[in-house]
């Protein structure tokens, strides 16, 4: 089973959903000055901003990372990958519902 969170009202899904209908690519990067001060819910708020503008509820086969460049050493960035989608209304509270009962 795939690790599963959420981040303000979107499902993030560390590998795939069956019934997650995709339509985006997620790729993004939080760079820039002072990104070494940023963190995974930085990178999580982007894209949950991004997911909501696009009329989706999940990103799925997310990933993350640090990537910094070869020439800028102090240049570290948080970088995300996977898709935006959609999940059904049922999907969507059914998941919300087994997060909400993990805590």
């Amino acid at each position: 089973m795939a690790f599963v969170t959420m981040h303000e009202g979107i499902v993030f899904i560390e590998g795939d959903h069956p019934r997650a209908t995709k339509y985006y690519s997620a790729e993004t990067r939080v760079g820039g000055f002072g990104a070494q001060l940023r963190n995974l819910n930085d990178l999580k708020s982007i894209m949950a901003q991004t997911a909501r503008a696009n009329g989706c509820n999940c990103v799925v086969n997310f990933s993350y990372g640090q990537k910094s460049k070869l020439i800028a050493i102090d240049d570290v960035a948080f970088v995300g990958n996977g898709f935006y989608a959609v999940l059904s209304p049922q999907d969507y509270n059914a998941i919300v519902s087994q997060l909400s009962g993990n805590r």
